[in-house]
């Protein structure tokens, strides 16, 4: 971020009327030793921001193409053909038992299939519903149907057999990955009997755990999510008893895990870095996060705002984190660390979730630059394949790692991982879905917020009044967004546009509306009638980004650019489904020449300018080929020759790439 960019983002937090401030922050005194005792005085602030029901928000244009293509050709439509692990009906007819054990899967662990299952159906049920595909919310609503029909009386839904309940590691985290599924299901189908049998399986374990109650058998640090489930039911019901099991999960845990990055000692312990693995590091910050709002501790809010700042020290130039597995305090290199697309998935949602609370837009512009970039580079095109690891300079893809002196079997695209594991591809099916999820959400009663950019449509109600509005853009690829407004009768509300922080002289229009600045934010007031449209045009530069090992990176908008390098795939391995394979890919001879940029013209972003492509590219699935360019020229590290480069976004490059670069000396 340069300096004009800082600047802006400090007046516009400073000028920020609206935005209620995290809870009170101390450093001293009962609560920084974490004493929950201590926190009869605390005060609740609500979130900044609430959400919508899933399914509210529907994606359209080029982001409802890719979700469509994924279901119907690629493997997030198909999981349970292609592995074992997708299928084994975990939740049914296969639970584990003292007799029998379902531990098919690479790690011979008996929780993995329930991660497997759950987590891709989530993804499965969201991509249905919001595309509107009949095929797949037929499959659906089947697989709802068919799982409730295995609630038992006392409302269980998970894994085990009666014979085996509530003592295994890894029990809480699997009923997290179903039930996250069947609150998104009720949302979207409109089916309350599914909340009522999400609600009676989480007053079960209300009622199992707690103080002097049955003890959690930590030993999978996964099993404190569940606390996604308890954050969803208590904001639909306002329930406490599911803050206030939260809190005293969240408590235990951090007594008996005290060591973990994310428990309470460690996040108030602002120098202790981030070590352990990524994914359960960056999905579990949303519990301090929410915990921080519901409960106003002054500890927990400190935590909050430590984790999120110690997540920033991770961050790679496409907006992912380093995990390979572990965090291990590796200093983001993006050609020697790597990303894991589960951990993707997980630092995007939690960016979201800490937007939701605290209502600081740069979480939006961190949200966008994950999927736009980070996700979107590691992932076929298609929606056939992921890559597990990802560097942003990939300069081989090999099954080995990026220096390519240790075998690293996790470097190759493939649609399930199971020689691995299969965890990244059931969460790569959720990444889209809670991107459109986070895109519009409620300010009050009369205000709706645009916080992440992208065609839409959102069916809600303002002051009682049926809305509709639909967002047309080809966002990120072109610079301009039309937000056309149909309420039922007219009304008078506001919309909250968020000001990305790269954009500089932001432009927002709308015949006889109030446009007033607040903040990092636009709001738009008026009395709405059908049709009444707002126009917002960013303006925007090329601009750099230092790496931690001092090379560039060039961003344009919310994309960064990077060079492709021209390889050869090779396949693997094949499934019994056509069209499926896993591949490793290695840079043609000769074609790695390496470029660097030329001191002279750091000044002026060296000279590269964005261009339309000569080809017309298909906005429907614009990371088939790149939409425009930035082009400029690099230099010969041996021979000092000028070249002529296309840098094209970082999705447009998916396999090899080189996405920061070394200036000339």
């Amino acid at each position: 971020m340069n300096r004009r960019e800082s600047l802006k983002l400090l007046t516009a937090a400073a000028s920020s009327a609206f935005l209620k401030p995290w809870p009170a922050l101390a450093l001293s005194g009962p609560h920084g030793t974490g004493d929950p005792s201590a926190s009869d005085a605390a005060v609740a602030t609500q979130p900044v921001f609430s959400w919508l029901p899933v399914g509210a928000v529907r994606p359209a244009g080029w982001i409802r193409a890719q979700m469509l293509r994924d279901l119907n050709e690629g493997f997030a439509g198909c999981l349970g053909r292609l592995c074992h692990e997708a299928s084994s009906d975990i939740f049914v007819t296969n639970r584990n038992s003292l007799h029998s054990q379902n531990v098919a899967n690479r790690n011979g662990v008996a929780w993995w299939n329930g991660e497997t299952e759950g987590n891709w159906r989530a993804g499965f049920i969201m991509m249905a519903y919001l595309t509107g595909d009949p095929r797949t919310m037929q499959e659906a609503d089947d697989y709802v149907r068919h799982i409730l029909a295995s609630q038992d009386s006392d409302g269980y839904l998970g894994i085990f057999a009666a014979d085996s309940r509530f003592v295994h590691p890894g029990e809480l985290w699997t009923q997290a990955c179903l039930l996250r599924g069947l609150l998104d299901y009720a949302d979207l189908a409109g089916n309350p009997a599914v909340q009522t049998a999400v609600q009676r399986c989480a007053d079960l374990i209300v009622s199992v755990y707690g103080s002097g109650k049955t003890p959690v058998p930590w030993g999978e640090n996964h099993d404190l999510m569940i606390v996604d489930v308890m954050e969803r039911l208590f904001e639909g019901t306002d329930e406490a008893r599911y803050r206030d099991f939260s809190v005293w999960l969240y408590d235990d845990w951090s007594r008996n895990v005290s060591g973990a990055d994310t428990s309470l000692p460690s996040l108030l312990n602002r120098e202790a870095p981030f070590v352990q693995h990524g994914v359960h590091t960056y999905e579990s910050i949303r519990v301090p996060l929410w915990l921080a709002a519901a409960t106003g501790r002054p500890d927990l809010g400190q935590a909050a705002r430590n984790a999120m700042d110690k997540l920033s020290r991770y961050a790679e130039p496409g907006g992912s984190g380093v995990s390979e597995e572990l965090i291990g305090n590796l200093a983001p290199n993006p050609t020697s660390t790597e990303y894991e697309y589960c951990a993707t998935k997980e630092i995007q949602f939690t960016l979201e979730s800490a937007l939701q609370k605290t209502g600081i837009a740069a979480y939006g512009d961190k949200a966008e630059k994950v999927w736009f970039n980070d996700a979107q580079g590691a992932r076929a095109a298609d929606g056939r394949a992921i890559a597990y690891l990802s560097p942003d300079n990939r300069l081989r893809c090999n099954g080995l790692t990026p220096d390519g002196t240790r075998a690293e079997p996790r470097n190759k695209f493939s649609p399930t991982h199971a020689d691995v594991a299969v965890c990244c591809n059931p969460n790569a099916a959720n990444v889209a879905a809670l991107y459109v999820r986070g895109m519009w959400m409620r300010r009050d009663n009369d205000t709706l917020a645009a916080l992440l950019y992208g065609p839409c449509r959102v069916s809600t109600q303002i002051g009682g009044v049926d809305v509709a509005i639909e967002e047309q853009t080809a966002y990120p690829f072109e610079d301009q967004v039309s937000i056309a407004v149909h309420p039922e009768k007219p009304a008078r509300f506001s919309l909250l546009l968020r000001d990305p922080g790269w954009s500089d002289g932001t432009q927002v229009s709308c015949p006889n509306a109030r446009i007033a600045r607040e903040g990092s934010y636009w709001r738009v007031t008026k009395e709405w009638k059908a049709g009444d449209t707002v126009h917002v045009r960013f303006t925007h530069e090329v601009r750099t980004l230092t790496s931690v090992n001092g090379e560039i990176a060039l961003e344009y908008g919310a994309l960064v650019f990077a060079r492709p390098i021209a390889s050869t795939q090779t396949v693997i391995r094949t499934y019994p489904l056509p069209g499926f394979a896993d591949t490793y890919d290695e840079p043609d001879p000769g074609r790695q020449e390496e470029l660097v940029l030329t001191a002279e013209s750091q000044w002026q972003a060296f000279g590269f300018e964005p261009r339309r492509t000569g080809e017309v590219a298909d906005l429907q699935y614009p990371f088939d080929r790149p939409a425009f360019v930035l082009r400029g020229s690099m230099i010969g590290a041996s021979d000092r020759q000028p070249v002529a480069v296309d840098l094209v976004p970082l999705g447009n490059a998916p396999l090899l790439r080189r996405t920061t670069h070394a200036i000339s000396s």
